[in-house]
C-alpha cells in the first residue's frame, strides 16, 4: 500500500465519492420513502445539477493528481463487445424493469422519462451520468484506489461497492445489480483502454430504461404522480 503516493484532492476524491455519498444516499433513500415525492422535473432538475458538480470536480481532481482522462481505444473490437454487453443487460433488466412497475414499486416514478421537455431533461440526466459517473469511478476513483492498495482488483472491487451502495436510492437489490455492471463497466474500460465505450454503454442503458420504464407505466396503469407515501399503492 502507498496512500502517500495520493495528494490532497485524491484523498478529497475518495473521501466524497466514497464516504460522503454513499452515507447521504442513505439517508435520501431512508427519506424518499417516508415522505412525498418532489416533481419529476424538480427531481430531474437537482440530479442534472448534482451531476455537473461530480463531473467538474473529478475533473479538477484527475488534473491535479495526473490522472489521464481522455485517451483513444486501444482495438475496435471493444466497441462489438461493448454492444454485445448493452444488449445482454437491457435483456436481463426489461423483465425487473416491468416487474417493478406492476408491482406499483415508488421509486419507480423518479426513473420514468416522461415525455417532452422531461425526457430531454433524462436524456441529459443519463448523458451527465455516462460522462461523469464513469469518469469519477472507473478512471478517477479507480486510479486513487490502485496507487493506495497496490491492487487494481481491490481497486475495481472497491470503486464497484460504493458505486452500488451510492445507488441505494432505487433499493438494495437495485443497488448490488448496479455494482455488478460496475464491475462490466470497468472490465469494458480495461479492456478498450478508453472511458469511451463504457461511457456509451451506460448513457444508452440509462436512456432504454428511462423510457422503458414510462413505456411500461402507461401501459400498465402506473399512477402518474406517486407522491404521497401514504396514498400510493
Amino acid at each position: 500500500m502507498n496512500w502517500s503516493s495520493i495528494g490532497i484532492a485524491g484523498l478529497y476524491h475518495l473521501a466524497f465519492f466514497g464516504l460522503l455519498l454513499p452515507w447521504s444516499a442513505i439517508k435520501s433513500a431512508r427519506r424518499l420513502r417516508e415522505n412525498p415525492y418532489p416533481p419529476r422535473r424538480k427531481y430531474f432538475l437537482f440530479v442534472i445539477g448534482q451531476q455537473v458538480f461530480f463531473l467538474l470536480l473529478s475533473l479538477f481532481v484527475a488534473r491535479v493528481e495526473w490522472i489521464r482522462v481522455f485517451t483513444w481505444p486501444e482495438n475496435l473490437w471493444s466497441f462489438a463487445l461493448a454492444a454485445g454487453v448493452l444488449l445482454a443487460l437491457i435483456a436481463v433488466m426489461l423483465p425487473r424493469w416491468r416487474k417493478a412497475v406492476e408491482k406499483r414499486e415508488r421509486r419507480v416514478y423518479l426513473f420514468m422519462s416522461g415525455e417532452g421537455k422531461d425526457r430531454v431533461l433524462w436524456v441529459l440526466i443519463s448523458l451527465l451520468a455516462g460522462v461523469g459517473e464513469e469518469l469519477s469511478y472507473r478512471c478517477v476513483m479507480f486510479v486513487l484506489l490502485w496507487r493506495g492498495t497496490g491492487s487494481g482488483i481491490a481497486a475495481a472491487l472497491l470503486s464497484a461497492a460504493v458505486f452500488g451502495i451510492s445507488h441505494i436510492v432505487q433499493g438494495w437489490q437495485s443497488a448490488l445489480v448496479i455494482g455488478g455492471f460496475a464491475l462490466v463497466f470497468q472490465g469494458l474500460y480495461w479492456l478498450s483502454g478508453s472511458l469511451l465505450a463504457p461511457m456509451l454503454v451506460h448513457f444508452i442503458y440509462d436512456v432504454t430504461a428511462g423510457v422503458m420504464y414510462y413505456r411500461f407505466g402507461r401501459e400498465l396503469g402506473y399512477p402518474s404522480e406517486p407522491l404521497s407515501p401514504t396514498r400510493f399503492s
